[in-house]
């Protein structure tokens, strides 16, 4: 079965987020959003706004798109 967009959006910003060293709660605080907001993200079980969607990407320093890949 294919992995859903959501599930490969989490875990792709999982990934990166550690990649940069960034903890939940300093990445959560950066973004404005809760680090509870952050773990459904990260766990693929949150539809989030494409401003949202945004934010993560630019504060990740990736395209949208490619958190989506």
């Amino acid at each position: 079965m294919n992995e859903s967009s959501q599930h490969t959006l989490g875990r792709n910003i999982c990934a990166i987020r550690k990649d940069l060293g960034l903890s939940k709660v300093d990445f959560s605080l950066q973004l404005g959003i809760s680090r509870v907001t952050l773990d459904l993200i990260e766990q693929g079980r949150d539809n989030l706004k494409l401003s949202t969607l945004d934010r993560l990407a630019f504060a990740l320093g990736k395209e949208p798109w490619e958190l989506l890949r």
